[in-house]
């Protein structure tokens, strides 16, 4: 289908060009922000070139849960571009969670630290000198805090029907073409936001309008 190819090859061209974005030297004002930025932009761009593959051999499904996952990477980026101390915790969010998620599985029995010497269990020893592990933000608190949460109530949460198994798995190979265009529009117009708040921060300082964001993702003025 040419105009599928052409959206995957547009598509796979922007994920490169975020890419490069990513490591681009940005503004001579060095910012502790930057760095979550960065990082936000070089997995979207993976994501994205992931969907461009997905596009070529039409798996809607897949795709699906992509845009989801970009759209979340958008409002993160948003939210911590607003406040230097946001940016700060988000670079703590990784690890947090997997001190969090480490504890409670020692805590069920399903994890075990064992002492080097005998190889004795010393968990509980373990467990009592750690710390309780920091609460990441949720998206939904990140979209309200950052002033975006119209993008989480009207579309992050409907996105978050394929993510969860609970939407209908379209196998009619018409259907699925089409479904799959419309997914990689989605994707596109996600990335573009995503491309343009990257660089209007890291080159200028600046952090995009709700008008200027619905007007890139092709929304209504009743969104902004």
């Amino acid at each position: 289908m040419p105009e599928l190819e052409e959206i995957c090859e547009n598509i796979r061209t922007h994920s490169a060009t975020l890419a490069k974005s990513a490591g681009d030297q940005g503004s001579d004002k060095p910012s502790s922000i930057d760095e979550p930025v960065r990082s936000i932009v070089l997995r979207g761009s993976e994501i994205i070139r992931g969907a461009a593959d997905l596009g070529m051999s039409e798996n809607p499904t897949a795709l699906g849960i992509l845009s989801r996952q970009l759209l979340e990477l958008f409002i993160s980026l948003h939210w911590v571009t607003s406040a230097p101390e946001r940016a700060e915790r988000y670079t703590e969010f990784a690890s947090n969670e997997l001190d969090r998620l480490a504890q409670m599985a020692m805590k069920d029995g399903l994890l075990s630290v064992r002492s080097r010497e005998d190889g004795a269990d010393v968990t509980d020893t373990f467990l009592s000198g750690r710390s309780r592990p920091k609460k990441g933000v949720s998206i939904e608190q990140q979209a309200r805090e950052s002033g975006v949460f119209h993008l989480y109530q009207v579309f992050y949460r409907f996105m978050s029907l394929d993510t969860h198994g609970k939407s209908e798995t379209v196998t009619d190979p018409v259907e699925r073409s089409q479904l799959t265009l419309v997914h990689l529009q989605s994707v596109g117009a996600i990335s573009q936001v995503l491309g343009h708040a990257a660089i209007l921060w890291l080159r200028h300082r600046q952090r995009p309008t709700n008008g200027k964001i619905c007007e890139i993702l092709g929304l209504g003025s009743e969104f902004g």
